[in-house]
């Protein structure tokens, strides 16, 4: 697979809200905070304003323009960002999964989208290299998304068998193009950002096909035809860290997941290429703060003990440790370098 959806597979971004709402008249709606989630909307009919909580001031949207949040700010979507805001929940609360609410009989402005959490952990790795509000309003963007949401909203409009669950699989998807458009304007610093260029983009699609090799920033360097000083340079000028560290990163990324589904310490070490499990065990805690026979456990049923298993003697050393500060989902790099809680 490549990067994006290497890093989408590890976080599994979970569907858990579709839907949306249609308002006439004057009406402003705020929606409060919420955790490693990310809202996915495109304005479907209508114009309208969106406010995002530290973000700046008001930004209008037209129709067919698509949004993301995925900070967990609070945000009010109105018709008039000057008037006084109206809680979600007594309109929201309680409705079926599908529903397209409506607010003052609808008529005007129709908003179609999904909520999205992470089952797998460390979403600061994806949400925490995105601003407070991607507005995707191109009419290539447009084009783009078109179809899918008015799919979504056949399906939404009349209901039957298995509308709701195409309706996530669109979500889905419209989910990717968002971010695949987003990751297109390089205005970003980090892996996504990083991606849009053809030999950094290359370097990270590298790592992520073979995680065990041994890598080097030369040998990096060399697989994209740049040299090792430029190649460097240029890395860490577009991903905010460098190439061994983020190969270690994405490394203890893979065993977390590895751990949490029950794989022996030992195999793991192995298959991320440790030359023993004490080796791994020591660069697991530098990067992550805690033991991988923590990880394991956290994540083991109650009365299952955690095997371990020896690697074998052949197995490759990593290419090189380094250290951090940071712990759990905080430990990935975000815009402008580490994200400080």
């Amino acid at each position: 697979m490549d990067p994006l959806s290497d890093v989408l597979a590890l976080l599994e971004p979970r569907s858990y809200r579709v839907g949306g709402f249609e308002a006439g008249g004057d009406w402003s709606i705020r929606f409060g905070a919420y955790d490693e989630a990310i809202k996915c909307y495109a304005l479907t009919a209508g114009n309208c304003w969106i406010t995002v909580e530290g973000a700046g001031p008001p930004v209008p949207l037209e129709e067919g323009d698509c949004f993301l949040l995925p900070r967990g700010r609070p945000f009010q979507v109105a018709s008039d960002p000057s008037l006084p805001a109206e809680d979600y929940r007594p309109y929201f609360t309680g409705s079926p999964e599908g529903t397209v609410v409506k607010l003052n009989g609808g008529g005007g402005v129709t908003v179609l989208g999904s909520h999205f959490r992470f089952a797998g952990p460390h979403a600061e790795m994806l949400l925490g290299l995105l601003p407070p509000l991607v507005h995707l309003k191109s009419e290539a963007d447009r084009a783009t998304l078109r179809w899918a949401f008015d799919r979504m909203r056949q399906e939404l409009d009349v209901a039957q068998p298995g509308s709701v669950l195409i309706a996530q699989h669109l979500a889905h998807m419209i989910l990717v193009q968002a971010l695949r458009l987003h990751l297109g304007d390089g205005k970003d610093v980090g892996w996504l950002s990083a991606l849009s260029d053809r030999r950094v983009g290359a370097a990270i699609a590298a790592i992520h096909r073979e995680p065990a090799r041994r890598w080097t920033v030369e040998r990096l360097a060399a697989d994209v035809s740049m040299s090792r000083s430029s190649f460097a340079a240029r890395f860490k000028q577009l991903v905010g860290e460098g190439p061994i560290e983020y190969l270690t990163r994405w490394r203890m990324l893979l065993a977390g997941r590895s751990l949490s589904r029950g794989d022996p310490i030992g195999a793991v070490a192995h298959s991320l290429g440790y030359e023993s499990e004490s080796a791994f065990s020591t660069a697991y805690k530098r990067v992550t703060g805690h033991t991988p026979r923590r990880r394991a456990r956290s994540s083991a049923p109650f009365g299952r003990s955690v095997s371990v298993r020896r690697p074998r003697k052949d197995a490759c050393s990593m290419a090189s440790p380094w250290t951090t500060g940071q712990r759990d989902a905080s430990w990935w790099p975000s815009v402008g370098g580490i994200r400080k809680r």
